[in-house]
């Protein structure tokens, strides 16, 4: 047993004693236990042991466990090291390129686990499955490095370190480490699983521990021999602190006390598979909670040049067998706490080699899990059209926009800063904040994050003649639900959200509606506001709730309602917003984008949108245009469709006779680029602005809960006064209504309440100029209500501006996009 009274003296001569004295303990004897083996283990490698913390005057009695905040998260970091074969791990089914080029090595699809229609996942991953299954797996394709380098060292310091110049001496997570830890160190904090500190865990100031995969022996051992000599080594701490003798002491004291802590949560016996085993300790510490927040392992060697028929499935086979067992020892009360990530210093070549293999490509997919996670497919995969025997696929996701949306996602934000100030573009890849609960089956709160899918326009319900459910009106503080999934060209599962036109008709008095998720309670919010006399449309976006299906709620009186789909948001691939400056390409008055003349009722224009008002010449899949109907001489309606298709038969727009009416459209670009707009009745001058285009790079939207941000009737948001002709009017959006601060554009419902006289509103960016453009227009003592998507300006503001009169405004949020 330990002798207690050992003095101080008897201590530093046996730090003295030449090495045959077994109990000897010198400098380098010192150096081997706790960074050489010899049954220490718990620090080690160049720059990462207790010893190199020390003599950098740190005060290791700082170091102490300790259990982490309750709405802190856990983040677990594999590294696939070597280069991962992203082709063989997500399969790309529908790209007959990856056959021809990965030959021999290529998955046949009917082995591979189907994730959507047109990529499956490699076959030993069923862990990956379940989670992608439950809608809480992220898989971010086409990560990789600007400028990449195929050298296995330079490679890893990059992507270790998240920079993509000189030479690297810190890493993303070390740096995330000095601002949690404000520069003070703490051994509970981070730490690898293995066998030295990567260069990932090492900070300006803090750094991260190792722990071996294994129970610690150093420390611990009961021996009479190892008794003597831990207490040889805490009799170092007795020694000044001020001395290279006394922090040495304190360091080694804290590594006994270390190993004491741990051993009890790490079984004699782990498994054989090294990463199985590292990820069996990571699950044992995280449900010891000892104050751990990162915990990083690697696993390889995925570098496949020659066997990959052999070598990549069994890594695959280890990684599944891992995350296998480490969600299998997680205690329920941490699974909404616990983010799984991976990444890889870089894929694999698309074309096979002379060996059987694949060389070192530039862009692969990562993975991100969990039960706050987004579940689907982030990114974009790389082409591999035309590529040559030595060609590497094209990045599209920056890596540190991928680590750094976990940091901010996750770790509680920073990510800029980790980063060097670059501006991180955040993936959305969490629902909800650790905090938020989520134990580990599905169903965490919070909205989904998803791409857009075009549809044509579509009718999914006339409560008229009986389309979509029973021929009846809705009456006063009733609720009526719309199936949308299934119907209208919108699939049976997987939808997010859906874009619908609304429209109300054969109105008895003055109401509004409110459109919102089935099986959810009803926002205090509206949606439209009809009146008797005229049909009143208004697109919205809104989430698919219970059932597929939406809810329209009437306040007063009895009217009729007709729901159009528009498009889909799904979490797996689709098209992304990119939002723009409202730029106007229709106006039949002054011959802007068609022949200066009215149109007649009964006839179309075709409408070019490609190439213009920000609208890419090529890649547009949708185009959202604000539709306004000028003073027509009858009332009708006008159909926005794709060019070149046929006619749907459905309204984007009800005008009344001698009114100006706008109503916000998405619509799919057809043939030549364009979108053709019909008129039913009459003679009618339009008008049409662009404020957004969906393609294959932007923003992905997320729905959230309705919820007010302006009112300038009681001062929500803004003053308590009414906004004046010519005068403007900032709103703050982002960090308000659910709306996070990154946030690229929002979806707003704006209502012009009571204005004095004709008017019409325009909604754009703060800190651009005004454009040319109109969201609203209204009439004396009208409630005119019209949907924007807009995109965020400077200070996370949209400005409003009214032309005539004074008017109240309304906004209510409805999504965004990230």
């Amino acid at each position: 047993m330990p002798d207690p009274d050992i003095s101080t003296a008897e201590a530093l001569r046996r730090l003295h004693q030449p090495e045959t004295d077994p109990y000897a303990l010198d400098r380098r004897r010192f150096l081997q236990l706790v960074g050489m083996g010899l049954g220490a283990g718990l620090v080690a490698g160049p720059g990462g042991s207790l010893l190199d913390a020390a003599i950098r005057g740190h005060d290791p009695s700082a170091w102490a466990a300790g259990p982490i905040g309750p709405s802190d998260g856990v983040l677990v970091v594999i590294g696939l090291f070597g280069g991962n074969d992203g082709l063989n791990t997500v399969v790309p089914l529908d790209d007959g390129n990856y056959y021809d080029q990965h030959r021999a090595l290529a998955i046949p699809g009917h082995q591979t686990l189907a994730l959507d229609a047109g990529s499956g996942l490699n076959p030993a991953l069923t862990e990956m499955k379940r989670f992608w299954d439950d809608g809480r797996l992220a898989i971010v394709e086409g990560v990789g490095a600007p400028d990449p380098d195929l050298s296995h060292f330079n490679s890893m310091a990059r992507w270790m370190s998240g920079t993509v110049a000189g030479v690297p001496s810190t890493g993303w997570i070390g740096r995330w480490l000095d601002g949690y830890l404000g520069g003070g160190p703490d051994l509970y904090a981070a730490a690898e699983i293995g066998n030295s500190v990567p260069l990932h865990l090492i900070g300006h100031q803090a750094r991260g521990s190792v722990v071996p995969a294994g129970r610690p022996g150093f420390g611990v051992a009961s021996s009479e021999h190892d008794g003597r000599r831990f207490a040889t080594i805490r009799a170092l701490n007795a020694a000044p602190p001020t001395t290279w003798l006394g922090q040495v002491g304190q360091a080694m004291v804290d590594q006994l006390d270390m190993a004491a802590t741990l051993a009890p949560v790490i079984p004699d016996e782990l498994p054989p598979t090294r990463i199985v085993a590292r990820l069996e300790v990571i699950a044992r510490l995280i449900n010891a909670n000892l104050g751990f927040r990162v915990l990083t392992a690697g696993h390889g060697d995925y570098d496949s040049h020659a066997g990959q028929p052999d070598q990549h499935p069994a890594r695959m086979e280890e990684l599944n067998a891992a995350l296998a067992r480490f969600f299998e020892l997680l205690n329920a009360q941490w699974a909404g706490r616990v983010t799984v990530m991976t990444f890889s210093e870089f894929g694999r070549t698309s074309w096979d080699n002379d060996g059987r293999g694949t060389d070192h490509g530039t862009a692969g997919p990562q993975f991100v899990l969990g039960a706050n996670v987004r579940g689907g497919f982030y990114g974009q995969r790389p082409s591999l059209a035309g590529l040559r025997r030595w060609d590497r696929m094209r990045h599209h996701v920056d890596f540190r926009d991928y680590f750094g949306s976990v940091v901010d996602g996750w770790l509680g934000g920073g990510g800029s800063d980790v980063f060097g100030g670059r501006a991180i573009d955040d993936l959305g890849l969490f629902r909800a904040a650790p905090s938020s609960g989520g134990g580990g089956g599905g169903g965490v709160p919070g909205a989904a994050i998803g791409n857009f899918v075009s549809v044509s326009p579509a009718r999914v319900r006339d409560s008229r003649i009986g389309i979509g459910g029973p021929a009846a009106p809705i009456g006063p503080g009733q609720v009526r639900d719309v199936q949308i999934t299934g119907r209208g060209g919108i699939p049976a599962s997987g939808v997010t959200a859906v874009a619908v036109n609304v429209t109300s008709t054969n109105v008895t008095q003055p109401t509004y509606f409110t459109v919102f998720p089935a099986g959810t309670s009803r926002p205090d919010t509206s949606s439209l506001n009809p009146v008797p006399g005229r049909a009143v449309p208004n697109m919205t976006v809104v989430d698919v709730g219970a059932g597929g299906r939406i809810s329209v709620f009437n306040h007063s009186g009895t009217a009729d309602y007709l729901v159009d789909v528009l498009g889909y948001f799904r979490a797996e691939s689709g098209a992304r917003l990119a939002p723009l400056t409202p730029s106007r390409l229709l106006d039949t008055r002054t011959g802007v984008g068609a022949p200066r003349r009215r149109v007649r009722g009964g006839s179309h224009i075709d409408l070019v949108v490609a190439g213009r008002g920000g609208v890419p010449a090529v890649g547009a899949d949708a185009v959202i245009l604000n539709v306004t109907s000028v003073e027509p001489t009858a009332n009708g309606y006008v159909t926005v469709w794709p060019s070149g298709g046929p006619r749907p038969d459905v309204s984007a727009l009800n005008y009344a006779k001698g009114m100006v009416i706008p109503n916000l459209v998405i619509c799919k670009v057809g043939s030549g680029g364009a979108v053709s707009l019909f008129a039913s009745d009459g003679e009618v001058d339009l008008l049409a602005d662009v404020v957004g285009c969906f393609a294959a790079d932007g923003s992905r939207h997320v729905g959230i809960r309705p919820a007010r941000i302006l009112d300038t009737r009681n001062g929500v948001g803004a003053p308590r006064r009414r906004v004046g002709g010519s005068g403007e009017l900032d709103v703050v959006v982002a960090g308000r209504g659910g709306v996070p601060t990154n946030a690229k554009a929002a979806i707003l419902n704006v209502t012009v309440v009571g204005p004095t006289h004709s008017t019409f509103v325009t909604t754009y960016p703060d800190g651009g100029s005004r454009p040319n453009a109109s969201s609203h227009n209204a009439s004396p003592g009208q409630t005119v209500a019209n949907l924007t998507i807009s995109k965020v300006g400077e200070g996370g503001k949209i400005r409003l501006y009214n032309a005539f009169g004074a008017v109240d405004l309304i906004a209510d949020v409805t999504g965004y996009f990230l």
